[in-house]
């Protein structure tokens, strides 16, 4: 579903209620900020349920979904509040492990697959108990898995050397975290879909996973099926991801404005110019919601 005017300024979900059946929430700058959790969240998750309304969390997160869900219980969301919660490298872990030549785009020669985890430890947790081997020579590996920085980001041109190597081997790069830039509460940091895209640029080969790319959305809708898409409605904060990934996998959009754009937009739709820096906006990441909607809340 697309929009074919200017979206419309809603308060909340609520006003849409009768419109669709399920909701694919993003994470970072919708539900928290990293830290806590949002004014509003929890009664907008209890209304939900009370409506009887599906609840899917979609998140670019690198990490499997149970490290993500007890991050979200620790901050005050208990899992009761949401039917499931797909994150991107839980899709990627589900792909390496049913067909990884389908997703890498290499015959298969039944061995063990060799991966060099950019991540370290975070991204070598992915995928730990798969039938797939570590190995920390660019030279030794089948593909390279990018997934999380964990707690620490690397420099600029941590990974150049790696990088040139690869290229010159034609080796596959899986992004499980396609964002450019993460939110927390101290504000905004790189995220890996950045270092993803620096390998790209150099004409490295970079197989996403995650928003806005449709390996995740088809796990979400098939998670909803028999349910049609058009009773969908994807909310996120980046207009690049959660906005464009929505309208590529022809669903309905409400973009939060309090997220990941707040410093680009304003602090409200009242404020003088913000017309014009939404529509710049949109211009820039070629993505329109069908609503615009300040914060999570019923």
């Amino acid at each position: 579903m697309t929009s074919t005017g200017s979206p419309g300024l809603i308060e909340g979900l609520g006003p849409l209620a009768s419109r669709f059946d399920a909701y694919l929430l993003d994470q970072y700058g919708v539900l928290h900020d990293g830290q806590q959790l949002y004014p509003g969240v929890l009664d907008c998750l209890a209304a939900l349920r009370e409506a009887g309304k599906r609840v899917l969390i979609l998140s670019n997160s690198g990490r499997r979904k149970q490290p993500n869900s007890e991050r979200l219980a620790r901050i005050g969301l208990p899992p009761e509040l949401y039917d499931d919660f797909i994150t991107s490298g839980e899709v990627a872990r589900e792909a390496l492990a049913e067909a990884p030549q389908d997703l890498l785009g290499q015959g298969g020669n039944g061995a063990p697959l060799r991966c060099l985890a950019l991540g370290g430890a975070a991204d070598r947790a992915l995928l730990e108990g798969l039938d797939i081997a570590f190995v920390d020579d660019v030279g030794e590996a089948d593909f390279m898995l990018l997934a999380s920085f964990g707690d620490r980001l690397p420099a600029g041109d941590a990974f150049d050397e790696t990088f040139a190597a690869a290229g010159e081997r034609k080796l596959a790069l899986v992004c499980a975290n396609p964002d450019i830039k993460g939110i927390a509460g101290s504000g905004l940091h790189a995220a890996p879909g950045a270092l993803a895209a620096r390998y790209e640029k150099d004409g490295g080969r970079v197989v996403y996973v995650g928003k806005p790319h449709p390996l995740i959305y088809r796990a979400a809708l098939a998670g909803l099926a028999p349910l049609a898409p058009g009773r969908v409605l994807a909310v996120g904060d980046s207009l690049a991801h959660d906005i464009a990934g929505a309208a590529a996998a022809r669903l309905a959009s409400a973009f939060v404005l309090n997220g990941i754009h707040r410093k680009d937009l304003g602090e409200s739709p009242a404020s003088p110019g913000f017309d014009d820096r939404l529509a710049a906006l949109m211009r820039e990441h070629r993505a329109e919601p069908d609503y615009l909607l300040p914060s999570l809340s019923w």
